[in-house]
This record gives C-alpha cells, structure tokens and sequence, in this order.
C-alpha cells in the first residue's frame, strides 16, 4: 500500500477524534453561508496542478516520527526557476482554496502563488490494538516556536528539495492560514518569524488557554509591533467550552492588534465552530491581505502611526531596528559592560575583551587568556572581570585592567559567578559569590586596589538601582528585589518583578538568558528569550522590545549612555533610545521620580 494511501486510512478513520472536543452542535438558528463565484470552478479559467504526498518526520525533528499528508497546489504557468509567493494551510485543503487562487490569479486580484496544504502530525500506532498519536493540539496550540522551527527549518526546505521548487525569502511574499486551533498555529508562526511571514488569516482562531494562547491580547499589546497583516473571523455561535469563550478570545485578539497598530481586519457573523463563514470571505480576505501587491508589496509595522505600545516611550523608530555591530565565527559574547563614556567592552571563552567606542569603532581592550564570565567598570576607570575555567579545574580569578594594559589579578579566588556588580564607592558585589576562599581574607570583606571585594552570598544575576539602595536579583526561577542595609545585608527581600514567559513549557526557556541593567528614570531591562522586558519601578513589564537573536547580556552605553547593546553571542547588536542608563560603579546614586502607581 502507497505511504499517502496508508495515511489517509489513518486521517479518515480518526479525524472525529481530532475535532470532536472542538465542535459545536448546529442548531436550526445556524446560518448558510452561501459560496461567492470565486469560489467556485469557472469554465473559462484555468486550473492549477495539485501534488499529493506525506512526509514522515526524522527522530532529529522537534516532531520525531510524525507522518503528515500535504497537497501542493501550483498555478498555470509556474516556474521553477523563480522563487515563488505563497501561502501556507493548517489541516490540508480547506476555503476552496485552490479553486480560489485559480480564479483571482486569472483576475490578477493576487500575485501567482504556490499553495502548500499540511496536514498535522500523527506518530503511527505501534499495533493493531493501539492508538495513533495525535499531535494537533501539541503543534497547533501552543505558543512557543516550536511549530515555526519545524515548518520554516525543516518542512518547507524539504519540500522544495523533493519537488524541485523554490520559495520566496520575502517575508512579504508568504501569507499563513489556518481554521481553529490551525488558526491560532497560523498566527503564532507569523508571530515568531515574522522575517518568513506577514500576512494572516485565522477562522474562529483558538485563542484561549489550551497551551497558553489566552495570554496573547495582553503578549500583542506588551511586544513592539511586528511587520504583520491579520485578518480575523469568528461568530457569536463560536466554541465556549472549559478552555475559555472562542467567540470572545477573537475580539480580544482584534482590540488588542488594533490597539498595537497593527494592519488589522476581521469580519464578525453569527456562524459556530465550523469552516462555513470563512470559506465564504477567503476571496475577500485574500485580496485584502495581497492588497496593492503589484505596487507595494512591503507589510509595514504600525502602519498608520496609531500603535499605543507604551515602548515608544523609550525606543523609536521602525521594529527590530537593530544595528549589528560585531560578528565573529571563533566568539561568544556573552557579557556586556560600558563605561560612563558609554565605551562598551564585551566578551566570552576567548578571554579576548573587545572594545566598541560611542562611534562604533570596535577594537581590543585587553586579553586575559581565560573565559570571561562577567565584568564591570570601576571608580578609578578599570575594567575588573570575573573569569573562570571550568576544563582547567582551576580557582576562579577577580581580574583588572585599564584599556590596552596587561591585567593584574586581585588576590582571591571565588566560585563560578556570572554577575558582577560595582557600586559607586568601589563595593565589589560577585553574584552566586559563596565562600570567597582566599586564606588572607578572614571571612570578611577583602580591601584591595581600592575596592571592596564583598564575600556574601548574592543573587547569581544582579543589578542596582538607579539610587544603588535596591539590589534586583534572580534567584531559582524568580526576580527579587531587597533593601541593602548599612551593614552591606540584603533585608526586606521579596519576589517583585512579574516577568513574561510563553507558558509552562516555556518556564525554563522564557526566563532570563542574561544580565539585567536600569536608566536613569528607574526601568529595569532583562534579557530573555521574548525580548529586553522592560518593568517599571512597581515590578511591573510595561513592554517587551523584540530583538533579533536571544540576548545573553544587556546595557546601556554609546553616546551619553543612551543606546541600548545587546551580546547575542556571535553578534552585537544597538538601539537609539529616548532615555540613558546608568553605570553604578562610575555615578553617584541617582533618585528617579516615583512611579504611577
């Protein structure tokens, strides 16, 4: 038997268990959605090809043993020579999709595209007497990027390798579509990667908390807008079932991209959980989202100019704008640090400190021969750097040097610590610093190159405050915030700061990648996964700026101390900002105004 025959055996036999706890029962009050011409095959418009074939998932996918049936729809006249438009379907051939595209290509309403059909992943059952499984609900509802990885790294580039084909790298070029939890998978990959896909249609979306998409009305408001185009429908008959109101969950998706500034429609009926409505529009839908194709293909971020994202208080500009500084093949930059000249040093394992002056000018501050795992900018101008070695088994160093200078080692040694801080006075603070085990010191703080080397027990990720009274930590999975006392004690600790993760699969992940810094008005910026998470003096994310890659570290330097740099490992990046930063070891405490509370 033919692996797509076998396949769809298997799709026939268990697809009402797929939709079952989806489905809503039609009453007599349910409405017909009658099918426009557009929709339907016209004798004097040609009709495109369509390719049946499945495709079984290597153990090295995030989606190990999965088989999925696909259809690829190509239009009249295609050429495999160019890359192609295209737009991709959740859960196959659904909207008379291809009927459709024959019919508005021929009009010129769209650009000629390839349509790509995939159906969702089932792993086979091992016998006769067990069940298949069913990864629907797995790839489609959840939040995390989880589902992009496979369709934009592994999917797609198969795809065009086994039927000879190429697709455009425009992200402009590509539109994503899905009905139900197909919707809501449609709108997460666009989400994720919006440098692969901009526009979107989503029917009756799952919005609502099966795998965490209930938090994205609040995710689109708190995330600088993305270059995305969205059409949304749903109707008052929609699912309200134990996961949340469907109906509800949409509208609060549409306000929220609205509100965001997004380029956003939706058409609202009175339809249930079912593809009817949907199919109905796709024509419509189509030539909005491909709208002026022929003469502006660019899917702008914020449009209009209205977006309300409270980030424009800081940042400017158009999304993700990010210049990259820094690339390097043989290096991790995993820390950052500046100097109040806003000179910003970084490094990783190499133990080669790089310098990138307020021009952008980049060069070598020093070389200390080992990894580097954190460093800081002293009262007097030195760089002091904690470095370590874990294959050479050897005592960590406390490390300091001025630019172009040979380092000299302060006589200690501690364990691992990947923070470390530097207070206006020259109190060293080394995060995760417990025993401090140098036989000169006594157990108490060392004085040494007019530092005070402190050998208490800190945060592993630290940062001060703008006054230097408050010391914000991470410590197992939470941001605290405590009191230091005269006595150089952390009092009054507690868990402050609510940062943003994609779920509970996302817990580990989602949390801080990095370090931590704060400006001058008393925001706290941590690097994570979703971005630079920016809380205000209440403990509060206000916003979420996007960056191009996960960022290990983040802070302030450049002119006047008011762009912000980011170490993404083999890459730095900066970004112009409306506000400064702070270098604690090198200003006196600075009192901000108090929040709005």
């Amino acid at each position: 038997m033919k692996p797509f025959v076998f396949q769809s055996l298997i799709f026939m036999k268990y697809l009402p268990l797929l939709f079952c706890a989806f489905s809503l029962s039609l009453t007599a009050a349910e409405p017909e959605f009658p099918l426009t011409a557009d929709s339907k095959p016209q004798a004097e418009v040609a009709k495109g090809t369509l390719i049946k074939d499945s495709y079984t998932a290597p153990e090295s996918s995030v989606f190990p043993g999965t088989v999925r049936e696909y259809q690829i729809y190509l239009p009249v006249g295609f050429d495999k020579t160019k890359p192609a438009h295209f737009m991709v379907f959740q859960d196959g051939l659904i909207y008379q999709a291809p009927v459709v595209f024959d019919n508005l290509i021929a009009k010129k309403d769209i650009p000629s595209l390839v349509g790509i059909f995939i159906k969702p992943g089932v792993v086979p059952a091992a016998n006769d007497n067990a069940l298949p499984r069913f990864n629907r609900s797995y790839e489609y509802d959840s939040i995390t990027p989880t589902y992009s990885k496979f369709l934009i790294e592994e999917f797609l580039p198969a795809l065009e390798k086994k039927h000879a084909i190429s697709l455009s790298q425009d992200p402009n070029h590509a539109a994503i579509s899905g009905n139900s939890s197909g919707g809501i998978c449609a709108f997460m990959v666009a989400w994720h990667r919006p440098d692969r896909f901009r526009r979107v249609f989503t029917g009756v979306g799952t919005y609502v908390g099966i795998h965490g998409a209930d938090q994205l009305p609040v995710l689109v408001r708190k995330i600088e807008p993305k270059p995305l185009r969205i059409y949304l429908q749903s109707g008052t008959g929609d699912n309200n079932l134990y996961c949340g109101d469907w109906w509800m969950a949409n509208q609060m998706m549409e306000r929220s991209l609205t509100w965001a500034g997004y380029d956003v429609n939706h058409a609202w009926g009175e339809g249930g959980h079912n593809g009817k409505h949907a199919t109905q529009i796709f024509p419509d839908v189509l030539r909005w989202l491909w709208r002026d194709w022929q003469t502006d293909i660019e899917v702008k971020a914020n449009p209009k100019g209205e977006s309300k994202w409270k980030g424009y208080e800081v940042v400017e500009g158009k999304s993700m704008d990010w210049t990259r500084l820094a690339v390097s093949k043989d290096e991790e930059y995993e820390t950052i640090a500046a100097n109040a000249a806003g000179l910003i040093v970084t490094a990783g394992h190499s133990g080669k400190v790089h310098s990138i002056s307020s021009t952008g000018h980049i060069g070598t501050f020093c070389e200390v021969q080992r990894p580097i795992a954190a460093m800081a900018f002293a009262p007097n101008g030195d760089l002091v750097m904690h470095t370590h070695d874990d294959k050479l088994g050897q005592d960590l160093a406390l490390l300091h040097c001025a630019e172009g200078k040979v380092p000299e080692k302060i006589e200690i040694a501690s364990n691992y610590s990947r923070s470390l801080l530097i207070d206006h006075k020259g109190v060293v603070f080394l995060g995760n610093g417990v025993g401090l085990n140098h036989p000169s010191h006594g157990g108490g703080p060392i004085q040494v190159n007019g530092l005070t080397v402190t050998t208490k027990s800190w945060p592993i990720l630290m940062c001060l405050s703008p006054d230097q009274t408050l010391l914000y930590g991470f410590e197992r999975g939470h941001l605290t915030a405590s009191t230091i006392s005269p006595e150089g004690e952390l009092i009054h600790t507690q868990e402050f700061h609510k940062i943003v993760s994609l779920g509970e699969a996302e817990a580990g992940r989602g949390w801080s990648m990095g370090e931590m810094c704060v400006d001058t008005e008393g925001r706290l910026y941590v690097a994570t996964t979703l971005g630079i998470q920016v809380c205000d003096q209440a403990g509060r994310v206000n916003f979420i700026i996007p960056t191009p890659k996960p960022a290990h570290d983040v802070c302030f330097g450049g002119k006047d101390l008011s762009e912000l740099f980011i170490a993404c490992g083999d890459t730095i990046y900066k970004r112009p900002t409306k506000v400064h930063g702070v270098v604690s070891g090198q200003q006196a405490p600075i009192k901000p105004a108090p929040p709005k509370l």
